[in-house]
């Protein structure tokens, strides 16, 4: 059997107010060490060669004094795939090589990587097993108007913007049913962590050569 000198490598997925933080919650609270690439996006933004790019191309609207402002940010991508891409080829990449980094350093036997954009990223193969938080449309759409108090129509568009859900649900090798209860939503946990035991590596690839 072929040894392997790094964590068996999971990523959590799935569209938008699926429930993936949820899930990576569940998982951080039974003792597994969880990263976050819109954290690790989050702090790249606080650092200056990244706000100085970000000035040069949206000015300072997007600025509470120098802190980006994410919100107005967020809104201004939103509207314009060309901005939305120059913001994604800006910190995309140095969210790979951080990623990279702790996976290179890390000791522990499993890391868990929530990657929202996964797929539309192209990531599927640099790690061992891909979960997918899967939820109908329509309750993504609740969910939505909740918590970010948008209209049904804006809502819509933050969900089609991303790849469909049932592209996701066909590529994933787990899809974890998130359209009822949390305690249907921990049921699946549990019985998925019950498979642990019997994960088997394979041969991926690095997200970056650095």
């Amino acid at each position: 059997m072929k040894q392997y000198k790094r964590p068996f490598l999971i990523a959590i997925t799935g569209g938008i107010a699926s429930g993936k933080s949820i899930v990576s919650r569940w998982f951080e609270e039974k003792g597994y060490k969880v990263i976050y690439a819109d954290i690790i996006s989050h702090f790249l933004l606080e650092k200056e060669e990244i706000k100085q790019k970000i000035r040069e191309k949206f000015g300072n609207e997007v600025f509470n004094i120098n802190k980006v402002n994410r919100k107005k940010l967020g809104k201004i991508v939103f509207n314009s795939p060309e901005k939305l891409a120059f913001l994604n080829t800006l910190l995309h990449p140095q969210v790979r090589i951080k990623i990279q980094r702790i996976i290179d350093e890390e000791d522990s036997k499993i890391l868990i990587i929530e990657i929202p954009l996964l797929f539309e990223s192209r990531l599927e193969k640099c790690f061992d097993l891909i979960l997918n938080v899967f939820s109908e449309e329509a309750i993504q759409v609740k969910r939505l108007i909740t918590r970010n108090d948008i209209s049904e129509q804006e809502a819509l568009k933050k969900i089609r913007n991303q790849m469909p859900g049932v592209e996701k649900y066909n590529k994933a090798d787990i899809n974890i049913i998130n359209n009822t209860s949390k305690g249907y939503l921990f049921k699946q946990l549990y019985e998925i962590e019950e498979k642990f035991i019997k994960l088997k590596f394979r041969d991926i690839q690095r997200l970056t050569n650095h």
